[in-house]
């Protein structure tokens, strides 16, 4: 008897997982052990280079929609090839920088890079390969970042303290190459239809493609309310997390925990995010997403209160393990809760633009947190006002599925009029 081939959707997720674990565990989640170091080597103040973040994000919300575009358009594997190629090498060339005009004008290359390697990429082809178990797909894809800043933020902080800051941007840029390149360029297909097959769970002719699926064109939604809600929760999203992330290591430094010690609570709480994201997709999943979103602002909001309190050791691991969970607000409810509102059938151009709230918001947290730290002395009105952040946009992301929820149910060539279920 034959056994069954594995369904190629998983070794995109597999593909995606890679993208991830480097795309993001390196490029994003590992840039806060670079902070002390950088300045205090340079000179700098701590709010001007978290401007380079901030560069970055505004790059990638920049080219996410023309990525979209470029992605569904042209031969996906050569856009994520040349993206890939300018992710790294970006990333690589932090190494020579010497004044701050270094950093700023290598994350625009880097931004550009990132919106093709892991922004729109990985959302778009796990939303194409699955109707099913979505949520849990882009949850085991998205878990890389997680185990990646595991990883690599010991690593950075022990290449850092054994050789200097430019021995860690070198080698972790030449990781960043050897693990993203090869799978732009011979693991992503962007659609189920190019080998005649069709999405996990999809009951329909194996003959459908993107141009039958239904949903809201982006000018359609950006019509609605429940299109601005959402780019509201998300670029308050991306304020909020990284607001928090990105100085859990200057933060501890500077209350009296060693650069060890702050370097593996980041580590702590990236590995505690790879079952953050799948417990935060399968709540998705099974109960919906007005669960899911109580359930992840709920924990953010309780993860920002418990790092007040971090000059105990304990309680600095307590914060650890709960943000573990909390971290997984920033990739797993932006595609789902995108889906959700306004169906597949312009889902990467609308998922483009959406990118653009979220990862301005990321890149308005990170010096906004600085910036605060520089005038004030401490982290501790940031991190207040991030939980203030938290339970007010919940609400605005319970009103967003309402409203939202019910246009697209009155869509006329939306599933006949049927609910989605994510």
């Amino acid at each position: 008897m034959d056994k069954k081939p594995v369904f190629y959707g998983w070794w995109i997720v597999a593909g995606c997982f890679l993208l991830t674990f480097t795309g993001i565990g390196i490029s994003i989640n590992s840039i806060g052990v670079f902070l002390k170091p950088v300045t205090e080597s340079l000179g700098f103040d701590r709010g001007a280079f978290s401007l380079y973040f901030t560069i970055a994000a505004l790059s990638m919300a920049l080219a996410a929609p023309f990525m979209g575009k470029l992605l569904s358009k042209y031969n996906i594997r050569v856009v994520m090839g040349i993206a890939t190629s300018l992710l790294a090498l970006s990333f690589f060339l932090y190494s020579q920088s010497t004044q701050l005009i270094h950093f700023y004008l290598l994350s625009v290359l880097l931004g550009i890079g990132s919106a093709g390697t892991h922004v729109i990429p990985v959302a778009l082809l796990i939303t194409n390969w699955f109707q099913e178990k979505r949520g849990l797909a882009i949850a085991i894809a998205l878990a890389g970042s997680g185990i990646g800043g595991m990883l690599f933020n010991p690593v950075a902080n022990y290449l850092i303290t054994t050789y200097s800051w430019q021995t860690a941007y070198m080698i972790l840029g030449g990781i960043l190459a050897i693990t993203t390149i090869p799978v732009a360029l011979f693991v992503v297909r962007i659609h189920p239809s190019e080998m005649g097959l069709q999405a996990y769970g999809d009951t329909t002719e194996a003959t459908e493609t993107t141009a039958e699926l239904k949903g809201f064109t982006l000018g359609e939604a950006v019509k609605t309310p429940g299109f601005w809600l959402l780019a509201l929760v998300l670029m308050m999203i991306g304020i909020m997390n990284m607001g928090v992330q990105h100085h859990v290591p200057a933060y501890l430094n500077d209350i009296g925990h060693s650069p060890a010690f702050a370097a593996n609570i980041v580590a702590l709480f990236m590995g505690v995010l790879v079952l953050g994201k799948i417990v935060l997709g399968s709540i998705f999943d099974r109960y919906g997403s007005r669960v899911g979103v109580i359930f992840i602002f709920t924990v953010f909001a309780l993860a920002s209160f418990i790092l007040t309190g971090s000059k105990i050791a304990a309680v600095a691991i307590l914060f650890g393990l709960v943000f573990g969970f909390a971290n997984a607000i920033m990739t797993i409810p932006a595609p789902l809760l995108t889906a959700e509102l306004f169906g597949q059938k312009n889902y990467g151009v609308i998922y483009g633009v959406m990118s653009i709230c979220y990862t301005l918001g990321s890149g308005i947290g990170m010096p906004l947190s600085g910036s605060i730290f520089d005038s004030m002395g401490s982290y501790l009105p940031a991190f207040y006002l991030y939980i203030g952040l938290a339970i007010f946009t919940m609400i605005v992301a319970l009103l967003a599925l309402n409203i939202g929820g019910k246009a697209l149910a009155a869509h006329p060539d939306y599933y006949d009029g049927e609910e989605i279920s994510i």
